[in-house]
């Protein structure tokens, strides 16, 4: 199912971001037994029929929730703080929400331990960690920081562990 919809651009101070706004009715339409919150999905995002990417939706409060919007989104859309947009949302039923590189996961089905530690973590912590390897250009890259962030995971303390042990930091 596809909703489409206006809103508007707004910032919030607190984070310095740009987002846009989604209602809890437009919400709620996309709701199912596995929505956990109506406030907390993640879709696949179009704004103006020009910009697509995956995100997600957070809670703003008074019965909306927000989007985020980044600079090179907004420069793109020529679009400025306050200004109207059409948005079209679409449910995301991938499992991180992204795709997931190949050599993540080349990387996650040779090490079962990685692995269980990977699946182990918060799903928010998980998406972190494929973004990362995603932005990365080279497949050499991208195996060489895989293999990084799973050995430092395997380090960590189970259960306890932070970005900051994945990043390589705070490690016993």
């Amino acid at each position: 199912m596809k909703k489409t919809f206006p809103s508007k651009i707004g910032y919030l101070e607190k984070l310095k971001m740009h987002f846009i706004t989604v209602s809890d009715e437009q919400l709620s339409d996309f709701a199912d037994e596995n929505t956990k919150s109506i406030y907390n999905q993640r879709f696949h995002v179009t704004v103006n029929n020009k910009v697509k990417w995956q995100g997600g939706t957070v809670s703003l409060g008074n019965g909306e929730a927000y989007i985020t919007l980044s600079k090179q989104r907004m420069k793109t859309l020529d679009v400025h703080l306050g200004d109207s947009v059409i948005i079209e949302l679409e449910k995301d039923f991938s499992k991180y929400g992204f795709v997931v590189p190949e050599e993540f996961e080349e990387a996650l089905r040779q090490d079962d331990l990685a692995r269980k530690r990977f699946e182990a973590l918060r799903m928010g912590m998980q998406r972190s960690i494929i973004y990362v390897v995603l932005q990365l250009k080279s497949s050499d890259k991208r195996i060489e920081k895989s293999l990084f962030f799973l050995e430092n995971l395997k380090k960590s303390p189970e259960g306890k562990t932070t970005m900051r042990h994945i990043l390589g930091k705070d490690l016993p």
